[in-house]
């Protein structure tokens, strides 16, 4: 056996385990938030600067019998001609047909970040005008006063490259954010 080999074997055991350790992980919930001018106000910023996975969900207002219909009125507010190609992401199909059941949260996207704070500001404040890729939440009128939640996971490790997209892709399987990119 070559090096090579060996190595990919190594890792192999270790993807193995990582997955193991994934199911295992949970969310701390950090704050809850409106989108408006003071959207910043619950957010403790200076908790956030760590790596790791932030997931975003919204609350559901009670407004709705099924996740059906409020999938619907929440499509066509994402979707909205004045919100289209400005460099955000896109709701997917195939996430939001696993989803079946109203609750008081539902996921909408789901990320990563080697710095949190950074990535969060972003999918909250940036204009769409700008070309980063990002929710762009205060800049959509019609989510004005949505609340919002924000959880992430710590991920301080040596080999980020490695291990964190394997972890959010795991977990983006299993929650199925309504939002994304991937």
């Amino acid at each position: 056996m070559n090096e090579i080999d060996r190595i990919d074997k190594e890792f192999t055991k270790s993807a193995k385990a990582l997955l193991i350790e994934t199911e295992k992980l949970t969310f701390s919930q950090i704050c809850e938030f409106k989108v408006n001018k003071n959207s910043s106000s619950n957010i403790p910023w200076e908790t956030l600067k760590y790596p790791g996975i932030y997931l975003i969900e919204i609350k559901n207002d009670g407004n709705f019998n099924s996740f059906e219909s409020w999938v619907e009125d929440f499509k066509e507010k994402w979707e909205d001609e004045k919100y289209l190609k400005s460099h955000t992401p896109n709701l997917i199909n195939e996430r939001i047909k696993k989803h079946t059941d109203l609750g008081e949260w539902i996921p909408i996207y789901m990320g990563k970040s080697k710095i949190i704070k950074s990535r969060i500001h972003e999918h909250i404040f940036k204009e769409l005008c700008k070309t980063t890729y990002a929710l762009k939440l205060n800049a959509r009128e019609n989510l004005e006063n949505e609340i919002f939640r924000l959880k992430t996971i710590k991920c301080q490790v040596a080999n980020y490259q490695l291990i964190v997209p394997s972890i959010e892709s795991q977990l983006r399987n299993k929650i199925n954010p309504l939002i994304g990119k991937q």
